[in-house]
Formats: C-alpha cells, structure tokens, sequence
C-alpha cells in the first residue's frame, strides 16, 4: 500500500466554506488515473460534504471553532477523518429512516453509509472524530 496523498483543510463552520470541500479532494484525486480519480471524487465529495454539513447543522460548535479535515490517500484507500470539538455524536445510534415514510430530514448517515466502505466514531476528550474510508479500486465492497 503506498501512499499517494496526504492533505489538512480547516473549514470555518458554514455551508459557505463547505464549497472548498470539493477542490480539496480533487487534488487528491487527480493523483489517480481519471478513470479511478473521477469515481472516488463522486462519492467521496457527497459523503464528506455530508458529513461536514452535519457537523455544521447540528454540533453546536463553541465559538471561533473550526472543522479540520486529514485526508490520506493511498493505492488502496482513501481516508479522510474529519474532527470537531461539538457535541457528542455516534453515527450508530442515528436510525435507518424506515422506508416509504417521507420526512425532510434524517438521510445524511444513511447518505453516507451508502457512499463509503468503512464509518467510523470517536470521542477523545471534548474532540469528535469521524472517520470515512472508500476503496481506491473498483466499486468491490471492502468493508
């Protein structure tokens, strides 16, 4: 497994800053062939959108706080953490919305669940971690 890519974004907590989310991986991805590099930037660009808009929407972030993004890209996976100082957040206890019952809001886990092969959580101390991993290859589900 060799290391292709490894990069830090610091997002102020705002969709508007979310757009550089984007740009970030691509830069990343670029490093793949375009074949390989387009299919990961599409899911991974939706999950880690998510996943910050999450954090965003509903950590209540202390004042002046920001949302950091690490990135490792390898021959074999791309991971990217995303940390927060918010509130306690565990991606297992979000329920699957129950199919065929509309509601507005509750997709974005199940969104991101979907995308990726790999979620997960962790709290140390006041610090959120979550982790998403894609496999870098075909669609294979490497979970």
């Amino acid at each position: 497994m060799t290391l292709i890519a490894r990069s830090q974004l610091l997002l102020e907590p705002n969709a508007l800053a979310a757009r550089a989310i984007g740009s970030w991986l691509r830069t990343a991805t670029d490093k793949l062939d375009s074949a390989a590099g387009e299919a990961l930037l599409s899911r991974a660009e939706l999950a880690v959108h998510e996943a910050c808009m999450n954090v965003i929407d509903h950590a209540h972030l202390p004042e002046g706080s920001q949302v950091e993004l690490n990135l490792r890209l390898t021959t074999e996976w791309l991971t990217v953490q995303i940390f927060d100082d918010g509130d306690v957040f565990d991606p297992a206890t979000i329920p699957t919305p129950a199919p065929r019952v509309l509601q507005e809001r509750g997709y974005g886990m199940k969104i991101i669940r979907s995308l990726v092969n790999h979620v997960s959580y962790r709290r140390i101390g006041s610090r959120n971690t979550l982790e998403l991993r894609i496999y870098v290859g075909s669609t294979d589900d490497r979970r």
